[in-house]
């Protein structure tokens, strides 16, 4: 799974810009406003909040027809996302920010041991749904400062969707028929969260979101998600 990797490497290198920025001397008050540029990176929790046994009978109906034994049929509705944020604080209580957001997967399956006639006797066969999107999204933050190490934010996006809807099998560990469904949609993006100023120029942000109906109901279908994240912030 390649997105732990990636968001290592922007951490790394939002570390790394820090430090080549904190060789500049800067003029900030205790607070400084934090007005400016900034860079942060967020590893997020993706639940989906859908019913999804529509799903898990379509899958189980595939079956249908074969000998088959040991059927089960299953739904994991959270996974690991990420999101690479670059954004400007115009004052104490006003940013904007451009993301880099993939949510977590959503994966529905069915299982069972199925005899394919062929002499071999039972096999086991796999079906798998799998949704997932992501795309660049622009939102507004409203902030409203505690003290110099506390602040809460409430923020409204759109979010330019990629979404897809993925069918994969397997059969005897052996990977057999693929097929996707690729839509594009606009979705409203609503959230809140707070930050933990370490210093100057590091914060830690925690944030949570919620999408409603996000996908296109005409060719990837659409789900529901929330997507919980914590991430460093760093400003130059």
């Amino acid at each position: 799974m390649k997105k732990i990797p990636v968001i290592i490497l922007v951490v790394l290198g939002l570390v790394f810009s820090a430090y080549a920025e904190a060789a500049k001397p800067k003029r900030r008050s205790r607070n400084a406003n934090r007005v400016g540029p900034y860079a942060g990176a967020l590893l997020s929790w993706s639940s989906y909040s859908g019913d999804q046994s529509d799903a898990e009978d379509s899958l189980a109906s595939s079956f249908d027809g074969l000998p088959t034994t040991n059927l089960t049929t299953g739904t994991k509705d959270s996974d690991i996302g990420y999101q690479a944020a670059f954004g400007y604080r115009f004052n104490r209580y006003v940013a904007a920010e451009f993301e880099l957001v993939q949510f977590g997967e959503l994966s529905s399956h069915a299982s069972a041991d199925v005899d394919l006639l062929d002499g071999n006797g039972p096999v086991p066969v796999t079906l798998r749904y799998n949704f997932h999107v992501g795309g660049p999204q622009l939102s507004a933050l409203g902030i409203l400062p505690v003290n110099d190490k506390f602040e809460f934010f409430a923020k409204a996006g759109v979010l330019f969707a990629s979404s897809e809807r993925e069918f994969t099998s397997r059969v005897d560990g052996q990977s057999g028929g693929v097929g996707s469904a690729k839509g594009d949609s606009t979705e409203v993006v609503l959230g809140v969260g707070f930050a933990w100023h370490i210093n100057q120029m590091y914060s830690v942000r925690a944030q949570y979101e919620r999408l409603s109906d996000v996908g296109d109901p005409d060719k990837s279908g659409t789900e529901d998600l929330n997507a919980a994240s914590l991430g460093l912030i760093v400003r130059f």
